[in-house]
């Protein structure tokens, strides 16, 4: 059986969103003494600040090993020699940068906020964007930024270090939605245009046809060198329809409206509804789930009623951050 998306359904259209300040001085703190921590990081060429599994000559002391023709002897510690009568060579770590490439997701979906007083899944999506950017400019990483919808936004990017931050956190203050959107195809047209591999993180909802056309773009970017992480934005009545249903006076029929693609249906939120729908809602995460799994691509799920310091530790203990 083939499992189509759920539909993001809400009883009246999205009240127009109140501005919201993503980033201040005490949150941008939060994150200071973290960074990401891709499993695979790849240099680029440039001097950053995460430890490459290869040894150098800087000088950051890694490790000693023992003498062999050829080595440097101006690295020979001396101090050991002196007290084993053994010569010793001094190994450092190499420094590198990454390159980190962030999807954020602007379809209408991710205006969505359940009726309740939670933030809107997209202005979550743009505080961790916006984190995840500030930590990897902050350790001089690469950082390219696209918003996607109906088609790929303007792109912030490639920029690197720190005078960088402000002008980031800018641009994805500045984001909007609009429309639907297609993952699997913006994920091709964006691994396309570019030949260099990296670490992708996409931060979206997730609500764009199938689990199995998601997997196929993942393998994509599997092939060609690339980490990819995934950073589900989910709303909690999208998971429990039951609090949508609490949020709502009368359970008598209403119109439920598609934010994406307009279209209603007429239901009765009776308890036989709200279970068919919390157990399409447990399906669809499972084929998600499986689809990251075979991949070997990291999946977190963030829910938007969580406060931004829960998120931060949800995406250390996931390994994500470090």
């Amino acid at each position: 059986m083939r499992l189509r998306r759920p539909a993001v359904l809400t009883p009246q259209p999205p009240p127009p969103p109140k501005p919201v300040e993503l980033f201040d001085e005490a949150l941008l703190s939060q994150v200071r003494r973290l960074s990401l921590m891709p499993r695979r990081a790849r240099s680029s060429g440039l001097a950053g600040e995460h430890r490459s599994l290869r040894r150098g000559s800087s000088p950051e002391f890694a490790d000693f090993k023992s003498y062999s023709i050829g080595d440097d002897f101006r690295r020979i510690d001396w101090n050991i020699y002196s007290r084993l009568g053994t010569l010793f060579v001094r190994l450092s770590e190499v420094t590198t940068d990454i390159s980190i490439h962030i999807l954020i997701d602007a379809s209408e979906s991710m205006a969505w906020n359940g009726l309740g007083p939670r933030r809107s899944k997209f202005t979550a999506a743009r505080q961790i964007t916006g984190l995840l950017a500030y930590l990897a400019l902050q350790r001089f990483d690469r950082v390219s930024i696209a918003s996607f919808a109906q088609t790929l936004g303007p792109a912030y990017g490639p920029a690197q270090g720190r005078s960088s931050i402000q002008p980031m956190l800018s641009y994805v203050a500045g984001l909007h939605t609009g429309g639907a959107t297609d993952l699997a195809r913006l994920m091709d047209q964006y691994l396309s245009a570019r030949r260099r591999p990296g670490f992708l993180l996409i931060v979206s909802d997730l609500l764009s046809g199938e689990p199995e056309e998601l997997g196929a773009a993942l393998r994509a970017y599997r092939a060609r060198g690339w980490e990819v992480a995934i950073l589900q934005i989910i709303d909690p009545a999208e998971r429990d329809p039951a609090l949508l249903a609490a949020e709502i006076e009368e359970r008598g029929s209403i119109d439920l409206v598609d934010v994406e693609t307009h279209d209603r249906l007429r239901v009765s939120l009776t308890e036989e509804v709200i279970e068919r729908c919390r157990e399409a809602a447990r399906e669809w995460r499972e084929a998600v789930e499986r689809v990251c799994r075979d991949e070997e691509v990291l999946l977190v799920s963030i829910e938007t009623d969580r406060p931004v310091a829960e998120t931060l530790r949800q995406l250390t203990e996931a390994g994500v951050l470090g």
